[in-house]
């Protein structure tokens, strides 16, 4: 059964997988393999309040599985407890060091306004995929954060750079060009399929984010994305 809900839950229906999780759950002692395997697939469902009650049961059973701690801060950052998060992500993180555990630990810390902590994070994320584009663009945020721009700014060309780059992307470099106070290359960079129109509002937004003062609400505001 498993097996077969694991199947169903990488092919996208994950309220059939949670369902099938929830039975084997009936069906055999408890494991806490089991109850994160049910998390996941609650959460990817959209049901992060039930997600959260079972990451949290996966850790009754064993308080150090990184896992659990990796999918109780990936709920609690869903649900705006951005610092029982962070706590929780700090602990998964090293012991995962995989780019998603960081990635996410270093959104949680930019959300409380440690820049830093969320550079070293996205730092971490970046080398063990330097190739990712939201990877390297989140490092790009958290420079412009601590207000280190021209580091944003080479880093937000290198994702522009790259084959893999999205709208979201070309987006990120309009921000960080505005946030390093130089809208004119905003206006003049080669950025694919983007309407003029498009440009200038987003120019403008940028502008909006430029003038909040206080770290945490402009982290807010640019819109760091966590890894999948």
């Amino acid at each position: 059964m498993l097996g077969l809900a694991d199947d169903i839950n990488q092919r996208g229906d994950h309220a059939t997988a949670a369902a099938m999780y929830e039975r084997a759950l009936e069906m055999s002692a408890d494991s806490p393999d089991i109850h994160v395997r049910l998390g996941k697939a609650r959460l990817a469902a959209g049901n992060a309040q039930a997600a959260r009650a079972a990451f949290r049961t996966a850790l009754t059973l064993d308080i150090e599985n990184p896992e659990a701690l990796l999918g109780l801060g990936t709920t609690q950052l869903q649900l705006g407890e951005v610092e029982g998060a962070a706590r929780n992500l700090q602990k998964a993180a090293p012991q995962l060091d995989t780019r998603q555990a960081w990635s996410r630990l270093g959104v949680a810390h930019a959300l409380l306004g440690q820049g830093e902590a969320a550079q070293h994070a996205f730092s971490r994320a970046v080398a063990l995929a330097p190739r990712d584009p939201d990877t390297l663009t989140n490092l790009a945020l958290a420079h412009s954060l601590v207000g280190e721009n021209t580091e944003a700014v080479t880093l937000m060309q290198r994702v522009s750079d790259s084959p893999l780059a999205e709208q979201r992307h070309f987006r990120n470099l309009i921000l960080v060009l505005v946030l390093a106070q130089d809208p004119e290359l905003a206006a003049s960079a080669t950025i694919p399929d983007m309407p003029d129109a498009l440009r200038q509002s987003l120019i403008e937004r940028a502008q909006r984010i430029a003038e909040i003062a206080d770290p945490v609400e402009r982290a807010r505001a640019m819109g760091l994305a966590m890894a999948k």
